[in-house]
C-alpha cells in the first residue's frame, strides 16, 4: 500500500512537475512580456531621447537661427550707421564755412576806391563825391613850380597838359610857403593855371567839382579861386580858402562850366578875392560822370 502511495506520488510528481512548468512557462513569458515592456520603455525612453534630441535639434536649430537672426539684426543694428561717413562725411567739415564768402572780396573788395561810372581815378582827396578825374600837384625844383600828373581817370587820355604862366614875358612859376606848409605854386594877379584835357568817352556829366589844396598866401586875409572854360565861367565863394596852415581841402561846383564829349576842353584858373594870392600845393576835378 505504501508502495502503491509512492508511486501515486511519484506520478503526481511528475505530473504535478508539468503544471508547474506550465506556470513556470507563464512566468517567463510574463517576464518576457515585462522585458517587452522593458523593450518598449527602451523604445520610450529611445523616442524621448530621439524627441529631445529633435527637441534639441530644433532649439538648437531655432536658437541658431534666432542666433543667426539676432547676429544679422545686430549686425544691421551695430552696423556702421551712426558711424557712417553720412555723419563724419565732409558735408559737416567741408569747407562751406570756411570757404572764401566770409573773406571773398565782396566784404574786403575797395568798395570805396571802385571807380564811379566811366571815371576810374579813384576817390577824391578832397572828399568830394564821385571819382577823380585828373589830379595834379605841384613840386619844388630850386624855387621853380612844375607840375607832377598824379592821375588821369578820364576815358580819353590823349589830351593831358598842364602849366602855369604869366601875363608878362619872361614868367617864371614860383614855389613859395615851404617854411610853414607843404608849399606850392604862387597863384596871384600875375598868372593862371591852366589844364588842357578831354571829355570824349562820357556821355553825361551829373556833377564836376574843382577843387585846390593849399591856403591864402596873405598873412591878413583869406582868398578864393575863380575859373573860365569855353562853357562859361565859375568861382568859390569869396574867402572860402584861410589863410592859416595847415593846408587844407576846397572845393567848389563847376558842374555847368564843363560838358560830357569835348576834345578840347580848356580850364583856367585863377585867384580871387579877398586876398587874390594863393599858395596851390595840388589841384584836383572830381567827376561823377557815365
Amino acid at each position: 500500500m505504501r508502495t502503491i502511495r509512492l508511486l501515486a506520488l511519484i506520478a503526481l510528481a511528475a505530473c504535478g512537475g508539468g503544471a508547474a512548468g506550465d506556470d513556470d512557462d507563464d512566468g517567463q513569458g510574463d517576464a518576457a512580456a515585462t522585458d517587452a515592456a522593458t523593450t518598449d520603455a527602451a523604445v520610450t525612453d529611445d523616442a524621448t531621447s530621439d524627441d529631445a534630441a529633435v527637441t534639441d535639434d530644433a532649439t538648437s536649430d531655432d536658437a541658431a537661427v534666432t542666433d543667426d537672426a539676432t547676429s544679422d539684426d545686430a549686425a544691421l543694428t551695430d552696423a556702421p550707421l551712426t558711424d557712417a561717413a553720412v555723419t563724419d562725411a565732409v558735408v559737416t567739415d567741408a569747407p562751406l564755412t570756411d570757404a572764401p564768402l566770409t573773406d571773398a572780396p565782396l566784404t574786403d573788395a575797395p568798395l570805396t576806391d571802385a571807380p564811379t561810372g566811366v571815371i576810374t581815378g579813384g576817390p577824391c582827396l578832397s572828399g568830394a563825391p564821385g571819382a577823380t578825374g585828373y589830379r595834379i600837384r605841384w613840386a619844388n625844383g630850386g624855387g621853380t613850380a612844375y607840375p607832377v600828373y598824379e592821375v588821369n581817370g578820364l576815358p580819353d587820355r590823349s589830351r593831358d597838359r598842364a602849366g602855369a604862366y604869366g601875363y608878362q614875358i619872361g614868367f617864371t612859376p614860383q614855389y613859395v610857403d615851404t617854411a610853414l606848409a607843404q608849399g606850392g605854386l604862387l597863384l596871384n594877379a600875375s598868372s593862371f593855371v591852366d589844364l588842357e584835357l578831354t571829355t570824349v568817352g562820357i556821355a553825361q556829366i551829373s556833377a564836376a567839382r574843382l577843387s585846390i589844396y593849399g591856403r591864402s598866401y596873405n598873412t591878413t586875409a583869406s582868398g578864393s579861386f575863380n575859373w573860365q572854360t569855353f562853357e562859361g565861367i565859375g568861382a568859390s565863394p569869396t574867402n572860402l580858402v584861410s589863410n592859416v596852415a595847415p593846408y587844407a581841402w576846397y572845393t567848389a561846383n563847376m558842374t555847368t562850366e564843363i560838358s560830357p564829349g569835348d576834345d578840347g576842353v580848356l580850364i583856367r584858373i585863377k585867384a580871387g578875392p579877398s586876398s587874390g594870392s594863393l599858395a596851390v600845393n595840388r589841384i584836383e576835378l572830381c567827376l561823377q560822370a557815365q
